[in-house]
């Protein structure tokens, strides 16, 4: 059909004179041009630069030639360490990952019971619960997969349904579906509601408890070559321009552990920065750490929904694991607060509260009521929502809430490639997940920002012949190719960060600083809710399955333009 349409087009170009033809000749030529060179540009230069989208289906398949000689240790075992322990297996000899805490390696691969769980009431008088995981801050949280994340561990542990099946999870957290408000603005799922489908925001729902636990049973029954340690890093041992191994204290002493390839995923503290390179004697210039503090305070609720009460659920679409509700902060209408409703493993609901500089966070259900009733966009929250207030109300002794509150750091990014490519750091050692950058955890974006870096690390081993790997400089190539890929993420956060009175900016910045990214963004969402296409394009962007840069095409541009200037 094309092909006629172009045979008659052409054939017609004779009645309208040789000056047109020409001109309509040179019009097509150039869109043509145009829109080839744009989709080249966006294939082979800006997803495969900016995104993990490319490298995702080489992970875990074959290196070309055998493993690398030797071992890599991992300084941490919680789920940036899980994930780049499970690359490494696949590219070196052996793995060791080091983890301090003890809980972790001789019982974190079975979920604890959940009738288990140690409830205490605090000074505040309500009811909380003690985390067997004593080291990571937000333990009894919700998570926030957005569909690479899924493809990404779908890849890397092939026998995932298979593990999460043997913990007993109960509903499928597989396949989940996300539903999301923006700041009072609907902008629904524009794919069709069945799973599978190509391109669908199709997921995984776990709570952050859960995920470690399924991480770290999928490592150890999928690579063999992985041991684990209970012990605390206290340091790195240099040899010349590299590193030799860590020290490790462990039942009381001090040991060495020799390692060929180091990775510092020690967390939030970024010791490798402030502490293990400097005393080992590498120089690590004062100013690659930059920081901003949002001052953000947020809680969780978790309930535990019985089976029998599952038929009452007020979803239009029943009971169903998935992000079933989220509103998020919206700068723009100076409301901070964001309110989360999630059904994760073991028919729990998990509700998620907070923002930046949000006082009297609620910890009873009339307050968490309250909260939502003065959310900017609570004229835009559907009735179920407030049908599900009423049936959580209705059951509340049956499903046993509690809540938990989390401290939260300020935001923070070690820049190492500011100085990886001048050899100033080990050879054989790089810094993952929170060791490197910490964003603000209400996007959340943290497991997708681990998952980045352990893709790009496949992709830089696979890179490496094994014969020459002692010859490469892994960190000067691990964050040349890392660095645009995170880069956005801490960017974007800093822009919506910024947008709050409270937030104390980086040092020598002010809060004007790319705010235009900020009211650009939410420009997109108001011509979205009317536009089908643009909203298409927004929730792949939003959801990291497209780059960013997919908003920037000149037709949205202009639509943006035209809402900005005439409101329409």
């Amino acid at each position: 059909m094309s092909v006629l349409i172009e045979r008659t087009w052409f054939s017609e170009l004779h009645l309208i004179g040789p000056v047109a033809s020409k001109s309509l000749l040179i019009a097509a030529f150039i869109i043509t041009f145009y829109k080839v060179t744009g989709h080249a540009l966006r294939e082979y230069l800006i997803i495969p630069r900016t995104t993990i989208l490319k490298d995702i289906d080489s992970l875990h398949t074959p290196r070309r030639e055998g493993k690398i000689p030797g071992r890599a240790v991992v300084c941490g075992g919680s789920i940036a360490g899980l994930l780049a322990a499970a690359v490494c297996a696949d590219h070196f000899e052996s793995v060791l990952v080091i983890e301090a805490e003890a809980w972790a390696n001789e019982q974190g691969t079975e979920l604890p019971k959940i009738e288990d769980r140690v409830h205490r009431t605090t000074s505040g008088g309500y009811q909380t619960a003690t985390a067997p995981r004593t080291r990571v801050m937000q333990y009894y949280f919700s998570n926030f997969f957005q569909p690479p994340v899924y493809r990404a561990f779908t890849r890397l542990f092939p026998e995932l349904p298979r593990t999460i099946k043997e913990l007993n999870l109960g509903a499928s957290v597989l396949g989940a579906r996300l539903r999301m408000c923006f700041g009072g603005i609907d902008l629904k799922d524009p794919d069709p509601e069945e799973d599978g489908i190509a391109g669908a925001s199709i997921t995984a729902c776990l709570s952050r408890e859960a995920t470690e636990v399924v991480l770290r049973k999928a490592v150890r029954e999928s690579r063999p070559n992985v041991t684990f340690k209970t012990g605390t890093v206290s340091g790195v041992l240099k040899d010349g321009v590299g590193l030799a191994g860590v020290t490790v204290r462990a039942n009381g002493a001090e040991e060495q552990v020799k390692a060929d390839f180091v990775i510092d995923a020690a967390g939030p503290s970024q010791l490798s920065y402030s502490k293990w390179l400097g005393n080992a004697g590498f120089s690590v210039p004062s100013g690659l750490r930059v920081e901003y503090d949002a001052i953000l305070r947020y809680t969780a609720s978790t309930w535990t929904i019985p089976s029998h009460l599952h038929s009452k659920w007020p979803a239009p679409w029943g009971f169903k694991c998935g992000l079933i509700y989220t509103m998020s902060c919206d700068a723009e209408s100076g409301d901070p607060k964001v309110l989360g409703f999630t059904l994760a493993e073991n028919n729990q609901m998990l509700v998620m509260v907070g923002g930046a500089s949000v006082s009297n966070l609620p910890h009873s259900l009339p307050e968490l009521r309250a909260y939502a009733k003065n959310l900017h966009g609570a004229k835009s929250i559907p009735d179920w929502v407030w049908q599900l207030f009423d049936f959580m109300e209705e059951h509340e002794e049956e499903c046993k809430p509690f809540w938990v509150d989390s401290p939260i750091p300020p935001s923070s990014w070690v820049q190492w490639h500011k100085i990886a490519k001048d050899g100033a750091l080990p050879r054989n050692w790089i810094a993952v997940g929170d060791a490197t950058m910490t964003l603000n955890p209400l996007y959340g974006q943290g497991i997708y920002k681990a998952c980045v870096d352990s893709t790009t690390l496949d992709s830089v081993l696979r890179s490496i012949r094994s014969s020459s790997y002692r010859l490469s400089n892994v960190p000067a190539l691990f964050y040349k190719q890392v660095t645009p890929r995170i880069s956005s993420l801490w960017d974007g956060g800093r822009a919506n960060d910024y947008g709050w009175p409270t937030t104390i900016p980086v040092a020598g910045e002010d809060l004007s600083h790319n705010s235009w990214i900020r009211k650009y963004g939410r420009s997109c969402m108001m011509v979205a809710q009317h536009d089908p296409e643009l909203r298409s394009v927004w929730w792949r962007v939003a959801l990291l399955m497209s780059p960013g840069t997919d908003l920037f095409a000149p037709w949205i541009v202009l639509k943006v333009a035209r809402y900005q200037l005439l409101g329409w």
